[in-house]
């Protein structure tokens, strides 16, 4: 078993130890799950399973976009969709 010291900040942030990052392969940004065992934290790469664990994983758009705005969207990402379909049909 590998083991490796972090420190925890008086915010309440620990810092991952770098070769603990690159055996999960954790870059700046990811998402890490702990899970609390008996007594001890168990940090993993987050998989996004629930609506829960990936709620806010993705950020915001910066420019807001109306109702409207986004039904027209994906009606012509349906719209280039079934043309390709189209396309390729047989």
């Amino acid at each position: 078993m590998r083991q490796a010291v972090g420190s925890v900040s008086t915010k309440g942030q620990v810092t991952l130890p770098a070769e603990m990052r690159a055996l999960l392969g954790l870059r700046p940004g990811d998402k890490v799950r702990m899970v609390l065992e008996d007594q001890t934290i168990v940090v993993k790469r987050a998989e996004y399973d629930t609506f829960e664990s990936a709620y806010r994983s993705i950020p915001a758009l910066k420019n807001k976009l109306s109702l409207k705005e986004m039904r027209e969207i994906a009606e012509e990402d349906a719209a280039i969709e079934a043309a390709r379909e189209g396309l390729y049909d047989d």
